[in-house]
């Protein structure tokens, strides 16, 4: 199966990955560019479903950090070591021999610069160099550079971004970028899904749940059906006031991340108390939930992990299902399909939920608790117009038709 990783990149950055991307085995690249940095907090948004994000360098990481965080998959970067800057040296003296006092260089680790050099013998010269990071402006970086060739202190430029680079170009000033060895990006791309396979296993592992109600009142199998669903579980009644939940560590985590499971605990009747684990064994979760559950107070959830770190009392956050739609390009889809905000909502936040951006119509059916006909309705009307699409089948029975795998092709990540 491929792991599907968005990039986002300058241009000349995408262009050079795209040049040997067939290289890439099983894996699936979506491209995303920026013209400075900074745009990176704001494509985050607009990132389709996928498996990792995979950033060029840290600055645009850094820019977009805070939206980073609410991402529900792993992101990487990066990063500017010491192979960068041999390269670039490497071929500053074969394209434009440069001594190295005269070179001004921008970087966000200068002192790697004289550990290179110092490795190649070269430690009677240094060049100028300027640290960099997210707090420093753009036009500093230019003013830098411009300074240091227009008094002759510098002949070339080397800089780490892109939009520095074409600013000085246009401005009649000698300048190379940082050169991303081939092998470096190739590694980057392997780190990423690495660490995307990697998150997908941890999300895999066991998590075991119990709701308690007072014994004197009971709570309907309608409302333990809508909690079990929103983690995906399995559910065993135990005693009369006290249920079993069997899911994944990945599936509460996101539940409890956005306070699905809350929001409907806070509605039912009676109050109930519920207690998550998570183990290395069925028994060690099992111990870890019961231990959980003594802590929890009407209407509430804690948590205790496999390293034995109590969290809660949940809820610690206040997001809906969002009943309205202020984004833009939801608004637009939901006027093109004709779909409720809140079941809109709800597809993005199935979309979230999963650890793997294929889905059947059964799933999104198990997620969202509606009829077959109602889910194969709400997928017409995505595929219809461009939403979603389907992009295989599966056969998992030996008679009838076998079922379309669909993917989501709008944001779901804002």
């Amino acid at each position: 199966m491929f792991t599907r990783i968005a990039v986002l990149g300058s241009a000349t950055f995408i262009d050079r990955l795209r040049s040997f991307e067939h290289e890439l085995p099983s894996t699936r690249l979506d491209y995303y560019t920026y013209n400075i940095p900074s745009d990176a907090k704001g494509i985050v948004s607009t990132i389709k479903p996928c498996d990792a994000v995979l950033f060029s360098g840290s600055f645009p990481y850094y820019y977009a950090k805070d939206s980073i965080e609410k991402l529900p998959i792993p992101s990487f970067y990066l990063k500017q070591d010491e192979s960068v800057l041999t390269t670039t040296l490497l071929s500053i003296s074969f394209t434009n021999p440069t001594a190295i006092h005269k070179l001004s260089i921008d970087l966000v680790h200068p002192e790697s610069v004289k550990s290179v050099l110092k490795d190649i013998g070269q430690t009677d010269q240094t060049p100028v160099l300027l640290k960099i990071n997210t707090s420093i402006d753009l036009e500093e970086i230019v003013t830098f550079h411009t300074d240091l060739q227009k008094s002759g202190a510098s002949s070339l430029a080397v800089t780490s971004i892109h939009a520095v680079y074409q600013r000085l170009r246009d401005n009649g000033l000698s300048v190379v970028k940082m050169i991303d060895p081939k092998s470096s990006i190739i590694k980057g791309i392997e780190d990423t899904r690495s660490l995307a396979l990697l998150f997908k296993s941890q999300s895999a592992k066991i998590a075991i749940g119990y709701i308690q109600t007072n014994k004197e009142l009971t709570i309907s199998e309608g409302e333990i059906k809508q909690i079990a669903a929103s983690i995906q579980a399995n559910t065993v009644k135990e005693a009369d006031n006290l249920y079993v939940l069997f899911s994944t560590q990945g599936d509460v985590q996101e539940a409890l991340n956005n306070n699905l499971i809350t929001s409907l605990v806070n509605t039912s009747s009676p109050p109930v108390k519920i207690g998550f684990g998570y183990g290395k064994t069925v028994v060690e979760a099992t111990q870890n939930a019961r231990d959980a559950l003594s802590y929890a107070t009407d209407n509430t959830a804690y948590l205790l992990t496999d390293s034995k770190e109590l969290l809660g009392p949940y809820p610690n956050s206040h997001k809906q299902v969002r009943l309205i739609n202020n984004d833009p390009l939801l608004v637009q889809i939901a006027k093109e399909t004709t779909l409720s905000p809140a079941n809109l909502s709800k597809v993005i936040q199935f979309s979230r939920a999963r650890k793997s951006t294929e889905f059947t119509a059964y799933d999104l059916e198990v997620y969202l608790q509606v009829s077959r006909r109602t889910t194969e309705r709400i997928l017409k009307k995505l595929t219809d117009h461009g939403y979603a699409q389907v992009v295989g089948e599966e056969m998992t029975y030996q008679q009838g038709r076998p079922r379309a795998i669909y993917e989501l092709n709008f944001p779901t990540y804002s």
